[in-house]
């Protein structure tokens, strides 16, 4: 049986290396310790494989039923809101104060 190394998950995964050990490190990803918890780290090809096929099965569901999206009309503007953004040329301002 051939174990990949992290470099090679990095490369396949197109990840960095920190990536890859962070995600074998929390359980994310598939791994082994060759001669217990402080040896080096590799990677079953077939695992990691079932691990990307289960990972695509997810997104894809997920992606098959997208959240509706509102859409606004050109022209149209949310609700609350003015088109006007500053005042005219010449208009008077209105004092805040005054108006309490």
């Amino acid at each position: 049986m051939k174990l990949l190394k992290p470099n090679d998950v990095a490369r396949q995964l197109a990840v960095s290396r920190a990536c890859v050990y962070e995600a074998a490190r929390t359980g994310r990803i598939p791994s082994i310790r060759i001669g217990g918890k402080d040896g080096p780290l590799r990677f079953v090809p077939e695992d990691l494989e079932a691990w990307l096929a289960t990972a695509r099965a997810e997104w894809v569901s997920v992606t098959a039923d997208p959240v509706p999206r509102r859409t606004i009309q050109p022209g149209a503007r949310a609700a609350g809101t003015s088109a006007r953004t500053r005042p005219r040329a010449g208009s008077k301002a209105v004092d805040q104060q005054s108006l309490l």
